[in-house]
């Protein structure tokens, strides 16, 4: 029988989506989180107004730091290549 191996492999950055919302009543932080999801995030400057909320996305500062993990039985990078 031959061996299989599996590996686990995450790989993380952080991204930071900017909006602005304008609304015309107090809103929970659930709400706040419904109403970000409202805009096209692939378009700079879209917005959407809905209930008396108005939610408009500016842009998205990208990482430029990611990390990975790797779990498993990692076979180790021969050097001299």
């Amino acid at each position: 029988m031959n061996k299989k191996y599996e590996y686990e492999v995450t790989e993380q950055s952080v991204d930071v989506r900017n909006f602005s919302i304008v609304s015309d009543r107090k809103l929970t932080e659930s709400k706040l989180l419904e109403t970000i999801c409202m805009p096209s995030i692939t378009k700079e400057g879209d917005f959407v107004e809905e209930d008396g909320i108005k939610v408009t996305y500016h842009w998205t500062d990208y990482g430029d730091d990611a990390q990975v993990d790797f779990n498993g039985d990692i076979e180790e990078d021969d050097d001299d290549e």
